[in-house]
């Protein structure tokens, strides 16, 4: 099949019934946040106006995730202790995951499983990235969180054509992403990619969405596109949730070697992220 484009992609989204958007909280909420100018106040005020996103955002900041000594229970104060990135960080990961998983039941994935690779994922990728200190860990953890948003919007919007890709990849002997290329076109990682910059998404957590299945593509931001390789390759490999995937891909010799990893150093990540896992449920949707 010949290669889809970007053009294509929007060609294709102008003509769903449904267009897959994120919410006009979530977008009002980044502009403040990517604002200078603003201030906590302003954010708090913002956040306010969306109570599902208030309340889940105040059930995360009391859950075990980041263990505060005493309860908090008022939105300022949430705003203060975790400041701008960690609030924009469970922001993104409120609205989207809550969004997808609301809107796009129909599936061929088991969407359970899906969830839990993806906060696998996220949490291999975070682990890494403490460990090696080559990006910043919380970055690590949304990126890798977000990382497979393609299949989602395949699987909802390309419903019929997607199961049945599905179906070959396993037939041929191919990896999901393999697959989607031969016979959609484009991957899974290029459609969600696609939509992160349909949702305006900072450029680095659609990097590593874009890319993930192929580092040396991207070196704009090259370590946090290599973490989420990695991260993902070894969610698989823990079985932790399953992202429809059956064979496990290899690791990328120069995304290993970027990130200085041993098997010395892996030894230690393995009990760092079973240990995260548990903790880090609260953001599964539905929780």
């Amino acid at each position: 099949m010949t290669d889809m484009t970007k053009a294509d992609f929007n060609k294709l989204i102008k003509n769903l019934e449904t267009l897959p958007s994120i919410s006009t909280s979530l977008s009002r909420i980044m502009k403040i946040l990517d604002d200078p100018r603003s201030s906590a106040k302003n954010l708090t005020e913002a956040l306010r106006l969306d109570q599902s996103i208030t309340s889940k955002l105040l059930k995360m900041v009391n859950s075990v995730y980041f263990g505060f000594p005493r309860r908090i229970d008022a939105l300022d104060q949430a705003v203060t202790i975790l400041g701008y990135r960690s609030i924009r960080n469970l922001v993104m990961i409120t609205t989207i995951f809550e969004e997808m998983d609301r809107q796009y039941r129909k599936t061929s994935l088991d969407r359970e499983a899906f969830w839990l690779h993806a906060v696998g994922c996220g949490v291999a990728s975070k682990m890494i990235a403490q460990k090696t200190e080559t990006a910043d860990s919380e970055e690590a953890f949304l990126a890798g969180l977000l990382h497979d948003i393609g299949k989602v919007f395949l699987d909802a919007f390309l419903h019929e054509e997607y199961q049945e890709v599905l179906g070959r990849a396993g037939n041929d002997g191919l990896l999901i992403h393999e697959a989607e290329k031969k016979y959609l076109g484009a991957s899974h990682a290029e459609f969600g990619g696609w939509l992160a910059d349909e949702w305006n998404l900072p450029l680095n957590l659609a990097a590593a969405i874009n890319f993930h299945h192929d580092p040396t593509r991207n070196r704009d931001h090259y370590a946090l596109v290599c973490l989420v390789h990695i991260g993902d390759i070894l969610a698989q490999a823990l079985e932790i949730g399953n992202g429809g995937q059956e064979l496990l891909p290899a690791i990328d010799h120069q995304a290993w070697a970027s990130l200085h990893l041993t098997p010395a150093l892996l030894e230690q990540i393995l009990p760092a992220v079973d240990q995260e896992f548990t903790r880090a449920q609260i953001f599964l949707p539905g929780k």
